[in-house]
């Protein structure tokens, strides 16, 4: 890694801030009512079950909180867990609890803010400083450096700020409660005085530590603390983190230390593709949008319009997913887009939204919304499950029933361990609603429809809006506009791609298989009328009196999609869309693997849509074609787990692959040793990758390994060498326990490999670590993939006892 001394002037910005009549203002979420539909029952969800579900297992961070306040202030306390992120989860359910209280007011949640704020202000340091583990001296110096800001690169310390100010941010707004504003505001002085301005000798012996952090956050947090407090500060705090990334520092490492992986490759004016981490990338062009917009400078817009053309025709997944590839959470090769093995992280398609809506904002085109519609609808909201309680950290578009993809488990889970995620999509679906409307001095645009009404501060005049649709499932929107007096001005009403375009979304990855031009009507008083096509709306510009009656319908057949060629893993495939949705075919639902199904001579013509009448996913539109019955993308496994599910389907037998059961890797290993085998029928080191899985921790049925007990700390071994060097991209233990039989879940483990005749200790990916869950794989990833001839694992099993393994896998 090497931190580059070039001529940067970090001097403060002239902010231009733009005019009002200038800018596309969205109308806040709290400032629009859900009438009925889809969001208004999502809604109802999220604030009855999600947020009260988040605030509980948001326990264990709070208790750091607790613990690091007692210790400040000189009291006995056990020291706080080491952790570098957790603290972000929490802000991120605080955020969620702050939109909830603007929708619904609920004392208790308002005191769990209040009490976590408390805790916040008294752990925070006298300078603004706050980072639970280097102020309560215990880090980890290999993830957060010897002393503060020290190993920016993965130390996470301006993400948990950042996500902090968002917090701050939406209780202010909620309540306007300032006592955890002004700890957010506390901070970021103290972070513009340590990066850009110097002094403090505690930090980077007084000098600007001018180096952009590696998880991006804190840039789009600082656009979001402008907007609230109107301090031109932290604008051009948000600008100079963006300026210096690229540009004072870049690693020269390879994995999670390679210049691209946290978009440190170059400035950020003059990057034009999609690489590296993409939770990162995706917030990293969130904040340049967001900087652009507010400051009317555009000085992104060239870098920015080359990535999100690099995204969408090179890298984008048909359900709006962003980075394909599973080991380092991110973008792969152009075209890389597998569909078993796919990553897809849920707080990416998040990311994905804020990304689009940025853009849309700064430029009034409905392409971005098309994109931002697409994730929200399939990506995002496939990580929580319909009852709001359970989650997707990982969205492949295939599962073949045996992968543990979603972090150890083959479905959905109830949390994890690094839960990022379910505090995300939980805050993104309670801001839905700001996504429906936005303004310009003269025009309302109509972004995202559902049944709503809100209220639009014209330059003219207020405006008031009723919208009637049963969007996603109907293509048909009423709105009813009520002016305060007679007025001219515009209604843009967004026509997505999928309704009128060759394609299913903007880029070219997802052609229609038949083309069909299908007309949109507008309607105003029962007439049709004409309309300009304004990049992607459909505007109506005419003098309005109250009571006028807008009527748009969009048609939505059932659609079959190809893929370009280039994208290997869906040749001879066909996927299957209506409206906005993506919809795939769920074990459950076919009888069998539907790996074994294709789809044959079916076409769109014949393809049947029904209402589900019972069960867990009543009132949703079901798919029957080609003998094959199809659920939204979005509501797959909340009937079970451990089942198959595909989105691209097989057009004819040929395409069949592989059927369920089979293991690749199996081939690959030549021997399995253990320290120790215990007695017993059914007990054999080889049994640990016979691909048979238990269906519990409990559960002793199958053939296992199971080491004898452990005397005097002696650890336990499990070595595996391959017949030829081996790829290691993850590695899945499934752990046993039996108190009655003294067999229970070891003290820890840890990995090593052997590369050209040496063993190495594994390197960890930054969010991973060695866990013990019952019930579930526990999944690692190295940091980078390497090449190993063997591995082994080191066991630490508790003193007496034995260990038990059902299965380990190796991709």
């Amino acid at each position: 890694m090497r931190h580059l001394l070039v001529g940067f002037s970090l001097c403060i910005l002239s902010t231009a801030c733009v005019e009002e009549e200038q800018q596309i203002i969205p109308i806040p979420f709290n400032q629009v009512t859900l009438t009925d539909g889809f969001w208004k029952e999502r809604m109802k969800t999220e604030i009855s079950v999600t947020v009260p579900f988040s605030v509980y297992q948001s326990a264990p961070a709070v208790e750091r909180f607790r613990r690091c306040a007692a210790f400040r202030a000189g009291k006995p306390t056990e020291l706080p867990e080491t952790h570098r992120f957790i603290s972000s989860d929490l802000y991120k359910v605080m955020e969620g609890v702050a939109y909830s209280l603007m929708i619904q007011p609920d004392e208790k949640l308002e005191k769990f803010m209040d009490d976590v704020t408390e805790l916040i202000a008294a752990s925070q340091q006298e300078d603004g400083y706050l980072y639970i583990s280097h102020i309560c001296g215990n880090p980890d110096p290999r993830e957060m450096g010897e002393k503060p800001y020290s190993w920016l690169v993965h130390s996470h310390e301006l993400y948990n700020v950042g996500h902090l100010y968002e917090a701050a941010v939406a209780y202010y707004q909620a309540t306007g409660k300032d006592k955890l504003l002004n700890v957010a505001i506390k901070s970021a002085k103290h972070v513009n005085k340590v990066f850009f301005e110097g002094g403090d000798p505690n930090y980077n012996n007084g000098k600007p530590v001018n180096q952009a952090p590696g998880h991006e956050e804190i840039e789009l947090a600082l656009c979001k603390l402008y907007r609230v407090t109107n301090d031109p500060l932290y604008l051009d705090m948000a600008k100079k983190f963006l300026e210096i990334r690229g540009v004072t520092y870049r690693p020269e490492g390879e994995g999670v230390m390679a210049a691209t992986y946290a978009q440190q490759h170059a400035p950020v004016s003059q990057q034009t593709e999609a690489v590296g981490h993409a939770v990162r990338a995706a917030y990293l062009y969130t904040a340049m949008a967001q900087v652009d917009a507010l400051t009317g400078l555009h000085d992104y817009d060239k870098a920015l319009q080359a990535i999100w053309n690099n995204l969408v025709t090179t890298r984008m997944h048909i359900t709006g997913g962003l980075g394909a590839v599973e080991g380092m959470e991110g973008f792969g090769a152009p075209y890389e887009l597998p569909n078993l093995t796919a990553y897809n992280e849920t707080c990416a398609a998040v990311a994905n939204v804020f990304f689009n809506q940025g853009l849309f904002l700064g430029s009034g085109d409905a392409k971005f919304w098309d994109i931002a519609e697409l994730s929200l609808f399939n990506n995002a909201l496939a990580g929580i499950n319909l009852k709001g309680d359970r989650f997707f950290y990982v969205n492949p578009l295939e599962a073949d029933g045996e992968r543990r993809f979603n972090h150890g488990n083959g479905g959905r889970a109830e949390w994890f361990g690094c839960a990022c995620c379910p505090p995300n999509i939980s805050r993104l679906i309670l801001q839905v609603p700001g996504y429906m409307y936005a303004y310009s001095k003269d025009n309302i645009y109509l972004t995202l429809y559902g049944g709503s009404r809100t209220t639009i501060p014209l330059k003219g005049g207020k405006v008031a809006l009723e919208q009637e649709s049963g969007y996603p499932f109907d293509g048909k929107v009423r709105l009813v506009v009520i002016p305060e007096k007679k007025e001219r001005f515009s209604i843009s009403m967004r026509i997505p791609t999928w309704a009128t375009k060759d394609e299913f979304v903007p880029g070219g990855l997802y052609p229609y298989e038949e083309q069909r031009h299908l007309p949109v009507e507008v309607r105003v008083n029962g007439e049709k009328v004409k309309y300009v096509m304004k990049k992607g709306f459909a505007v109506i510009e005419r003098d309005w009196v109250s009571g006028d009656i807008v009527e748009l319908e969009l048609p939505m057949p059932v659609r079959f999609v190809d893929c370009i060629p280039e994208v290997e893993d869906n040749v001879g495939k066909t996927a299957v869309t209506r409206g906005p949705l993506v919809y795939c075919a769920e074990e459950i639902d076919n009888g069998r693997p539907v790996q074994q199904l294709f789809l044959g001579d079916a076409t769109e013509e014949k393809a049947q849509v029904t209402i589900e009448e019972t069960g867990e996913l009543k009132g949703l539109d079901f798919i029957k074609v080609g003998g094959i019955s199809l659920v939204p993308y979005y509501a797959w496994c909340n009937r079970g787990d451990n089942r198959t599910m595909l989105v691209w389907l097989n057009k004819e037998v040929s395409t069949v692959g592989l059927q369920q059961g089979e293991m690749k890797y199996m081939d690959s290993i030549g021997k399995i040793s253990a320290s120790s085998v215990a007695s017993g029928n059914a007990i054999s080191e080889q049994a640990v990758c016979d691909g048979k899985v238990a269906t519990s921790s409990a559960d002793f049925s199958l053939e296992r390994w199971v080491s004898i007990p452990a005397e005097n700390g002696k650890g336990q071994q499990l070595t595996f060498d391959f017949k030829t060097p081996y790829t290691l991209n993850s590695l899945s233990v499934y752990w046993l326990e039996n108190p009655q039989e003294n067999i229970l879940l070891p003290v820890s483990w840890k990995v090593e490999y052997k590369s050209k005749g040496i063993w190495k200790v594994l390197e960890l990916y930054v969010t991973d670590s060695y866990q013990l869950g019952k019930d579930r794989f526990n999944v690692i990833h190295p940091s980078s993939n390497v090449e190993v001839e063997a591995i082994r694992l080191n066991i630490d099993a508790q003193q007496g006892k034995s260990v038990g393994i059902s299965e380990v896998r190796f991709e």
